[in-house]
Formats: structure tokens, C-alpha cells, sequence
């Protein structure tokens, strides 16, 4: 996945500095995260870990399900949302 999906599928990126964490520099990583519900978010690789210079997504705290292609991910997006009361 590119960083252009990630955006495009609503997620917002997340830098080390608005984090407001001491020591860092402006050449800091960052990653891409998206709330789907509660206790459900999506997560992106750090911006200095891709995998053969792609993103990946997982589940937060569940990092046995991964998404490496957009179209998997949207539709896993769009199942969440419509089934969510």
C-alpha cells in the first residue's frame, strides 16, 4: 500500500513531535492510525519500518491480522462501518 491509500481511506498521521516527546528531532518517523469504533483501531509500519518500501495495517494490540493491500483493507473498513450500531 502506498501512503496516498492511507490517506485517501481516512486515516490520520500520527509524528513522534505532536506526540510531544523529548529528544525529538525533525527527521523523526511517523505512522498512520484510524478509529474505527471503540477499542478498534487500525494501525500503520512506522514510517522507518516499511516493508519493501510499502505500508501495512494492522489491528492495534492485534498484530496476527494484517492488511498489505488497500483493497482488502477497504473492504474490511467498510464492513466494520456498516455493521456497527
Amino acid at each position: 500500500m502506498t501512503e496516498q491509500d492511507l490517506i485517501d481511506l481516512g486515516f490520520e498521521k500520527t509524528d513522534l513531535i505532536d506526540l510531544g516527546l523529548e529528544g525529538i528531532d525533525e527527521d523523526t518517523f511517523y505512522y498512520y492510525a484510524l478509529d474505527l469504533v471503540r477499542g478498534l483501531e487500525l494501525i500503520s509500519n512506522d514510517s522507518d519500518d516499511l516493508i519493501d518500501g510499502k505500508w501495512v495495517v494492522e489491528l492495534y494490540e492485534a498484530d496476527r491480522i494484517r492488511f498489505v493491500d488497500k483493497e482488502n483493507l477497504e473492504e474490511f473498513i467498510n464492513v466494520v462501518k456498516r455493521n456497527t450500531i
